[in-house]
């Protein structure tokens, strides 16, 4: 009795702490502040021949979400898109550009994007070098975006962002951008 006693007393002393850990507040926030101006980077053309441009050509005609990811085809960011797919009209309807954000290949990003149903453009940063200006890259783990989110207004400035690097269903997306409709 008093072996198994220990027994379990040892596996919660091992486990409490990993559990609190879990439960802890993520670490200090680096990411743009609301009111600031969103960094700038170039959009590489999607397609070959096409001009490349940049999130400042969006200045004065449309908002930009930029929704980081980890990866493409992985459960989460397959609902994730597929969902914002089906509402794409909806996000256009506050003039709202999305643009989805990985690390993954642009041509699995295209086959991703015809796969899920999505509308929105993606963009492949395999060097992480947006997803760093945005404090979203997963330098400790594989490599990956954190699921961040950003929305700038049509001045360039940074107006509502998510950075607790979990899922927004897009009920919810779309209520919490829904003030920015103007």
């Amino acid at each position: 009795m008093k072996i198994k006693l220990f027994a379990l007393t040892l596996v919660l002393a091992l486990l409490i702490p990993s559990a609190f850990g879990q439960l802890a507040a993520p670490g200090t926030d680096n990411s743009p502040k609301v009111g600031d101006i969103a960094p700038d980077f170039s959009i590489p053309a999607a397609q070959r021949g096409a001009p490349p441009s940049a999130l400042k050509d969006f200045q004065g005609k449309k908002k930009v979400l930029l929704m980081f990811f980890p990866g493409a085809f992985t459960p989460g960011c397959t609902t994730e898109f597929t969902e914002a797919g089906q509402s794409f009209d909806k996000f256009t309807a506050m003039n709202i550009e999305m643009l989805g954000i990985s690390a993954d290949l642009q041509g699995s990003l295209n086959k991703f994007r015809e796969s899920v149903g999505a509308k929105n453009a993606f963009v492949s940063d395999r060097s992480l070098s947006i997803a760093q200006k945005y404090d979203a890259a997963n330098m400790n783990g594989n490599g990956s975006a954190r699921r961040y989110y950003f929305l700038i207004d049509e001045t360039g400035k940074i107006v509502w962002k998510s950075t607790n690097n979990s899922l927004i269903p897009t009920d919810k997306l779309l209520a919490d951008l829904s003030q920015f409709k103007k």
